[in-house]
């Protein structure tokens, strides 16, 4: 089970419908306004309030002092890439993917999926072990988002198979590729991405249809790849924004 142990994002969490287990509060807390939000939402949810002496909750991540109030919530639901296709389809919504190539450091994952989530991303497809999707530090830098996303685990190969069949376009951020703002990125889109040392590898991007680059200045060879990550998406976003407008 997951813990969430920052008051805001609990409350955007609930706010957004998602069921918690429990949430555990902390006898004779002084609560504040967020508290008392939090308190609300939950029991207008039937979400089971539990409350224990403050000195047997949990210390906090700098082990200065005790939690005031966590929120308990299953792991995130995996889905097949078939059922996504058939509701985002059934909803007329255009599919926008991110393909994670062994991107495996919890505040990459935790960041990149947060700035998804805000570009409006509506899929993340990882395959490896490595990427460790269900822990309680990518729930804490997605700050939540990590389980109102569709995850779909599989092989990237598998997964760039049914994109192709289903006319998305592959995009692979990699050095040496075509200038990202100068490429084409309406329509339904996937953009693959690597870990920051390996970057995307040659298997992956060789089987994706273009390849995408952000130019740097000299001195610089890489990003952080949650950084890169927001670029993209949101030069996609810019471009639809632009396209609707016209």
């Amino acid at each position: 089970m997951l813990r969430v142990r920052n008051k805001k994002v609990i409350l955007e969490l609930l706010q957004g419908e998602v069921v918690f287990e429990k949430l555990v509060v902390a006898e004779n807390l002084d609560q504040d306004d967020l508290t008392r939000k939090i308190v609300s939402q939950a029991r207008s949810m039937n979400i089971l309030i539990e409350t224990i002496p403050r000195s047997k909750m949990e210390k906090r991540r700098t082990g200065q002092s005790h939690e005031a109030i966590i929120g308990f919530l299953k792991s995130p639901r995996t889905v097949s890439i078939k059922d996504l296709f058939d509701n985002l389809y059934g909803q007329g919504k255009e599919p926008f993917f991110l393909l994670l190539n062994k991107v495996d450091f919890p505040n990459n994952l935790g960041v990149m999926i947060r700035a998804a989530f805000a570009a409006g991303i509506n899929g993340v497809i990882f395959q490896s072990l490595t990427e460790e999707f269900f822990n309680e530090d990518v729930v804490h830098f997605s700050m939540g988002t990590i389980v109102r996303i569709p995850l779909i685990k599989m092989s990237i190969f598998e997964a760039l198979k049914e994109l192709k069949k289903n006319n998305i376009k592959t995009f692979a951020l990699q050095m040496g590729g075509r200038v990202y703002f100068e490429e084409d990125l309406s329509g339904p889109v996937a953009f693959v991405l690597g870990a920051e040392k390996q970057g995307v590898s040659d298997t992956v991007s060789s089987r994706c249809d273009k390849k995408l680059s952000i130019p740097m200045s000299s001195g610089i060879d890489s990003l952080n790849v949650s950084s890169a990550a927001s670029i993209v998406l949101y030069e996609k976003v810019r471009q639809e924004t632009l396209r609707i407008k016209k």
